[in-house]
């Protein structure tokens, strides 16, 4: 089976100055925004064209970090096979052992543009895998671009990894209840997905 490999997901946490930025920016935007709208004065509406200026300079000088494009490390990339788990970044490669790991949980569901509601959609990047090695917590969020390679990690869990963690018996029970739902999720055909485990 081809191991496929997958960029890291990194949410940032804003810091104190980028979060007063943002709530500046909404202001900018929205109080004389609805000032013009309650009071009929159209020239306070351009406060949006403002804001959106302002916001688009933000994200220039955060590199887009809070946005998917940010969010998204395609240099450093995670695989997953019969013997573990594989982080690569650069030169650099860490593995994991499923034999070692404790407590895993695993969430695998999302790959971009598939619907959860009728007019909802996932980015890909909300994909996770959580696990304990030495007493130490590990999680890593993964981006999956496509269906096609949402169906081979599904294949690849179902018949190799799911009952190779079961075996070893460091699987969470839930999670691992959790993982053979969330692969089968079928939300009213709305995907071409919707094949079970």
């Amino acid at each position: 089976m081809i191991q496929q490999k997958f960029p890291i997901a990194i949410y940032q946490k804003p810091t104190i100055i980028e979060g007063f930025f943002v709530i500046l920016f909404a202001l900018i935007i929205f109080v004389p925004f609805i000032y013009g709208i309650k009071t009929k004065q159209p020239i306070f509406c351009l406060s949006m064209i403002i804001g959106i200026i302002c916001f688009k300079i933000f994200n220039e000088t955060t590199k887009s970090k809070f946005l998917p494009s940010g969010i998204i490390k395609k240099d450093i990339l995670i695989s997953f096979s019969e013997n573990g788990i594989e982080i690569s970044s650069n030169e650099e490669t860490t593995e994991y052992k499923w034999s070692n790991l404790q407590e895993i949980e695993i969430n695998i569901y999302a790959y971009k543009q598939r619907y959860y509601t009728i007019n909802k959609y996932y980015y890909g990047y909300e994909n996770s895998i959580k696990f304990m090695e030495n007493g130490e917590q590990f999680k890593y969020r993964f981006y999956i671009e496509n269906v096609d390679q949402f169906k081979l990690l599904k294949k690849q869990f179902s018949t190799i990894i799911l009952p190779l963690l079961n075996e070893y018996q460091n699987l969470k029970e839930e999670s691992y209840l959790q993982a053979q739902f969330n692969f089968a999720r079928n939300y009213n055909n709305l995907n071409n997905d919707t094949d079970y485990i």
